[in-house]
């Protein structure tokens, strides 16, 4: 995965910690590290909110036409942790991903998450998962690496 790709989920992340359930939207322009301007388009409204379901965030490189849609569709409980579910859309030229799944945990305080990558005919490229203390790590033929990482107290 390059850094382009990383770059976008990071921003991503941020962009829906401030998102919310309006019609009114907002834009800002960041640049890449690669000097690129990046608009990212994201639903305003209830910033204190953790899972605004229905808000979405839209990122895109007006450059390279590259893009990316995140929607908030709702939340589920998994292995007994609420979590917030979210889909996006991507548009890159250069990935093989078009999809991709993120699992968040409601409770800010846990850093469990699931992220699942899509090619374009919907076949799972990899997973990663890290609940309580372990990731795992699924590729596209379905073999799993795990590692269990110190907790800090």
């Amino acid at each position: 995965m390059n850094s382009k790709f990383l770059i976008f989920i990071i921003l991503l992340v941020l962009s829906l910690a401030v998102s919310g359930c309006s019609d009114k939207e907002e834009t800002i322009t960041i640049q890449d590290d690669e000097g690129n301007n990046v608009d990212i388009t994201y639903t305003e409204g209830s910033e204190d909110e953790v899972c605004p379901v229905g808000s979405t965030v839209t990122m895109s490189n007006p450059n390279t036409g590259e893009s990316m849609v995140m929607e908030v569709i709702g939340t589920e409980v998994i292995d007994g942790i609420e979590m917030c579910y979210m889909v996006a859309e991507i548009n890159a030229e250069d990935e093989q991903v078009s999809r991709m799944e993120m699992y968040t945990p409601i409770n800010e305080d846990d850093e469990s998450f699931i992220m699942t990558y899509y090619d374009e005919d919907g076949n799972v490229l990899s997973e990663m998962k890290f609940m309580d203390g372990k990731m795992t790590v699924t590729d596209e033929n379905g073999e799993t690496f795990e590692m269990t990482m110190g907790m800090e107290e």
